[in-house]
């Protein structure tokens, strides 16, 4: 019944096209009319209405099979936990409507950007999508071929950045997994159904070079079919593709573990030095604090502020003990350096000594001739106890903290 209504309708366009000759505009094979009138009556209101799905009519969904072909996979902001990719959006479903019944000498008709708007569409949308733009240089980035059997291509070229909630405990050693979560926006999967490609291989595709990122690579992907089921107890048709990512530790080797563990091995030149070179030591053990506490304040200032620890506050927090501990060893060897100890003196005259405290000793309440002196001295010993306090940090220090980096990097890299 379609087919003949197509006739009809082309009939009467010929009739309105030749109204002196009555005859119709045939291509070489009579059997055979012109492409560009077998889409004006196909897009003619009485025969093809835009504002309804194909399927509108029969009450039974329209099955539309997308694929995803990226083109660029954009670096990932851990701030605002977000993702940016370009990528090509196809759309394939078959719209009876459109059907060419053998009218055209052609397989396929290539559709002009302008002429697409004729057309319905699926109404397909990013949920976890937080900006997106069409590419429109030198036109509009779109693409429709229309069969011979009423089966439509669709293609858009898309440029978005896309919600990933991170989990940053292992930062920067974790892996993520972030995904684009694609279903309709009005049709429920009464009316609208979408599925993945049944050809695996093409539903989704990257380039080669976009599986290597600054920061992270890109180690596997997968997609799913998902229902989405709304406050209304709708349920809507989805698709998911998940991507999981592995964050390259180069970058954050070169700029922070290799500068930390120097800063910290630089503070314990100083169990090396003279007991009383004070100035030297004193600012060598200043410096390393000042510069941990920079290179701290750095590193948290790129990251998002969550609520638990990552891996990299447990590093710079113990290379910083490290260094003030480095620091509060040489107060421990300085006091020890210039300790005093008290000697008594006695059976010698009482003298009255600023520096000195002089002390009648009472006995049955009468004053006795002798008196007892104290005086305080340097320790003798004090410097050689120092000297061992030094000594024991220059093995101590090394030991517990590459204990700590093997812990550390066992713990995180699963060795």
């Amino acid at each position: 019944m379609f087919a003949l209504h197509i006739m009809w309708c082309l009939f009467n366009t010929l009739l309105i096209t030749h109204p002196a000759r009555g005859q119709v505009n045939l291509t070489m094979k009579s059997n055979h009319v012109s492409r560009s009138l077998l889409i004006q009556v196909m897009l003619r209101e009485q025969v093809y209405d835009k504002r309804l799905p194909p399927n509108f009519d029969k009450d039974l969904p329209t099955r539309v099979n997308v694929s995803l072909d990226f083109n660029s996979f954009d670096s990932i902001d851990e701030m605002n936990m977000e993702f940016g990719v370009n990528l090509v959006v196809e759309q394939e479903w078959i719209d009876h409507r459109l059907h060419f019944y053998n009218l055209i000498d052609s397989e396929v008709l290539e559709l002009d950007v302008k002429m697409m708007d004729e057309l319905w569409v699926p109404d397909i949308y990013i949920s976890n999508e937080k900006v997106a733009t069409f590419h429109t240089v030198t036109v509009p980035n779109k693409m429709m071929h229309l069969y011979q059997n009423g089966k439509i291509i669709y293609r858009n070229r898309i440029s978005l950045r896309a919600s990933c909630p991170m989990q940053l405990q292992k930062y920067p050693m974790d892996q993520q997994i972030c995904y684009l979560h694609l279903q309709s926006f009005a049709y429920t999967e009464k009316r609208l159904q979408f599925h993945w490609n049944d050809n695996h291989d093409k539903a989704l595709q990257m380039i080669k070079a976009v599986h290597i990122m600054p920061q992270f690579e890109i180690t596997k992907w997968s997609i799913c079919d998902c229902n989405s089921i709304m406050n209304n107890e709708e349920t809507f048709s989805c698709l998911r593709a998940e991507f999981h990512l592995k964050r390259n530790m180069g970058f954050y080797i070169l700029n922070i573990y290799c500068p930390c563990s120097l800063t910290v091995l630089v503070s314990w030149f100083s169990f090396w030095l003279n007991i009383d070179a004070v100035p030297a030591r004193t600012s060598l053990g200043v410096l390393t604090v000042l510069t941990m506490t920079s290179q701290t304040a750095a590193a948290v200032s790129a990251l998002p502020k969550v609520s638990y620890i990552k891996a990299i506050d447990i590093w710079m927090a113990i290379c910083l003990i490290f260094v003030f501990l480095a620091l509060l060893e040489y107060a421990v060897v300085n006091v020890l350096n210039r300790r005093e100890i008290k000697r008594y003196l006695r059976n010698r005259p009482l003298q009255m000594d600023p520096e000195k405290v002089s002390l009648a000793v009472f006995s049955n309440g009468y004053s006795q001739t002798d008196s007892a002196i104290i005086s305080y001295q340097i320790d003798p010993n004090g410097k050689e106890h120092a000297r061992k306090v030094d000594k024991y940090s220059r093995i101590i220090f090394p030991l517990i903290f590459l204990l700590f980096c093997f812990i550390y990097w066992t713990y995180y890299l699963g060795v």
